[in-house]
């Protein structure tokens, strides 16, 4: 077939053929090609517009593909990369916890998390996935939902979707992971209390990371599925026991399995906690305090008076922090939160009572300072002090003692010892025609009170602490403010108050550093829990020194005094039984009401310090409506100090 873009001549070789151009080819070949066709001066069309919209393409072109590769290069190429390196946090394990002897406390053990790693969750059927990972591992798919959807979809840091894993559930996961995209098992340290019960309330306990966790610690230091300490001493020593996390370069594939391991980078665990608490002593006196009553509800304390150290800090019931540290399940956290013994309130140093008798020191301290007695002052204990009306002295409001028959005369150490009210109603408030007519008086005492740092925390190194309540007119006033009868300070407030009654609230770490700065003659130590961290190489990296906060409380003409009236409380008092111990003691009695419609209910106090001579201890138990001092609280302080005696006593029991 002839080729129509081609001329034929009578030479029929191909070197006769040559091409037409478009305009011949569309004229008929046979016919004549019409004159004026061709246009030879016809100029060349303008395509400046062509170049400069081609010059416009490329600019933009540009721009995008310098965009792409200059500024947000690092961008893609991170999310490139993230389909195939990625950096793995490796948690530290938290530095271990001893009692001042090195009895180890809490240690670290392996646990598993399920964890999302949102980057990697499918796009396509994950509500299905999530509904089989509910069914499978027990779990809410809502929760799970919750959890996935409040964090950047993008993000390549895991989301704890459950805590505490068992080995068969992990071994179940490894089994199934090609059915859940974007979730793995991850093994972590976790911690472990070693007798959870007995220490739970000193060392808290931890739990995952949340935001306002890391408020005054660094940010950087932590991974999101990290732990931190959220009471006790896990939370107040944090930036001690929290180590350096590691770091593992990995490379996955698409669905974020690891492929290979590309480079190691080992955590260092946390410093060692080295505690003033002796973990003998601390177990003996919850031992006591739950024994023949595990439903009790009670609180001790023991301190060495001769620097302010922590020997124990007992709070009845505990609780399991291990479930803390493992994830609690929301039914086991109401099931604490609703337990009407209050498992997690620390009572030791949160819990606020009135004092009772035991304040009876303080009183007769503030009263041989100020001049209001002598050693030589002796009053009548009847049994009942009859104070008439002022408005109407026909009638009488009586103040009874606790022994209706009276305890006779009495000086000052001799009340102490027999712990007699009406001695103390005097001291307190006066009363006309006796050897007090005045007393100290309501703002003279709460000073007293407040100069033995009641009403104010002692400033334990433990979060959580309570100031108590030291009233006095001014307060009263203003929490009364709408009633005029009771916002009235009256002389019964004061009488109430000299003997630990009335809206005097303390709590028993209070009790025990007031009984301590009358037993070291008059320094008043800040107490401390924690003695000192260490690091793995043994080097001492933080060390509590003794911290005086009040000195020369009273003169020692007065604190003699009163230490030979407390001496006497166990040689001749209301705490005889003390004197079987093998070593010298000192204590007082109290049993404090609280119940206002029934005076019957009381809570039980004892405290004691040994030995009198040169004091190294100091106990103070308090037993929640346990009735009579002497008979519930004082057995167990008498216990305490009887295995002190034998097992810690002229022994060095510290590190």
């Amino acid at each position: 077939m002839r080729n129509p873009f081609e001329v034929y001549t009578s030479l029929n070789g191909k070197q006769g053929r040559r091409s037409l151009d478009w305009e011949e080819s569309a004229l008929d070949s046979q016919k004549k090609v019409e004159e004026g066709l061709f246009d030879p001066q016809r100029r060349a069309p303008n395509l400046r517009w062509l170049g400069a919209l081609l010059a416009v393409s490329f600019l933009v072109l540009g721009f995008r593909l310098f965009r792409l590769q200059i500024v947000e290069g690092s961008s893609y190429r991170t999310l490139s990369q993230n389909n195939r390196i990625r950096s793995q946090v490796v948690l530290a394990p938290r530095g271990i916890i001893e009692d001042r002897s090195g009895q180890i406390l809490t240690q670290n053990t392996a646990g598993f998390n399920l964890v999302a790693v949102p980057f990697d969750l499918p796009k396509q059927g994950l509500p299905g996935e999530i509904s089989e990972l509910a069914a499978t591992f027990n779990l809410s798919a809502a929760d799970i939902q919750n959890k996935i959807g409040s964090v950047d979809p993008q993000s390549i840091n895991p989301v704890v979707i459950s805590q505490g894993l068992s080995q068969d559930q992990n071994i179940l996961f490894q089994t199934k992971a090609t059915d859940f995209y974007g979730f793995q098992v991850q093994q972590i340290p976790i911690r472990q209390y070693l007798n959870p019960q007995i220490f739970s309330n000193v060392m808290g306990y931890t739990g995952l990371v949340s935001p306002g966790d890391l408020d005054n610690l660094d940010k950087a230091s932590y991974a999101a599925n990290d732990f931190i300490g959220k009471t006790g001493v896990e939370q107040q020593y944090e930036q001690y026991l929290h180590g350096t996390n590691g770091e593992n370069l990995v490379e996955v594939d698409a669905t974020g399995k690891v492929l290979d391991v590309l480079g190691e980078s080992d955590p260092t665990p946390g410093n060692t906690l080295v505690l003033n608490i002796d973990a003998g002593l601390q177990q003996r006196l919850y031992n006591d305090l739950i024994s023949g009553n595990p439903n009790r509800k009670a609180a001790a304390v023991a301190i060495d008076p001769r620097n302010g150290q922590v020997l124990a800090l007992v709070s009845v019931p505990g609780y399991d922090n291990n479930q803390f540290a493992q994830g609690i399940s929301q039914a086991d956290y109401q099931a604490l939160l609703n337990n009407p013994n209050l498992p997690l309130f620390n009572r030791p140093i949160a819990g606020t009572y009135p004092p009772g008798s035991t304040v009876k020191p303080m009183s007769a301290t503030a009263a041989l300072e100020t001049g209001v007695i002598t050693l030589k002052t002796i009053v009548v204990d009847n049994g009942v002090l009859r104070v008439p009306n002022q408005y109407n002295p026909a009638q009488e409001y009586l103040f009874h003692g606790w022994n209706p028959a009276g305890l006779g005369p009495l000086n000052v150490e001799q009340a102490i010892a027999l712990s007699s009210d009406i001695f103390f109603y005097e001291v307190a408030g006066g009363y006309p025609g006796s050897q007090i007519p005045n007393g100290l008086g309501a703002q003279a005492l709460a000073d007293w009170f407040r100069k033995f740092n009641l009403g104010k925390k002692t400033g334990i190194d433990l979060p959580g602490e309570a100031t108590g309540l030291v009233p006095d007119p001014a307060w009263k006033a203003q929490y009364y403010k709408d009633d005029p009868i009771l916002s009235k300070w009256y002389l019964g407030d004061t009488y109430h108050m000299g003997i630990g009654q009335g809206d005097l609230l303390v709590t028993p770490l209070q009790m025990a550093e007031w009984i301590s700065t009358i037993a070291n003659n008059g320094t008043f130590y800040v107490p401390q829990v924690v003695n000192r961290a260490v690091d793995a190489s043994g080097n001492i990296v933080m060390q509590n020194k003794p911290q005086v906060l009040v000195s020369d409380i009273a003169s020692q003409q007065t604190l003699k005094i009163v230490q030979q009236g407390m001496r006497d409380t166990v040689l001749s008092g209301t705490a005889q039984p003390l004197k079987k111990l093998p070593i010298t003691s000192a204590g007082k009695t109290g049993t404090s009401q609280f119940d206002g419609s029934d005076p019957n209910k009381t809570h039980a106090w004892f405290v004691a310090y040994a030995p009198f001579e040169n004091p190294q201890i100091v106990i103070d138990v308090l037993v929640e409506a346990g009735g009579e001092g002497n008979a519930v609280s004082e057995p167990i302080v008498q216990d305490a100090l009887q295995w002190w005696a034998t097992n810690r006593y002229n022994k060095d029991s510290t590190k």
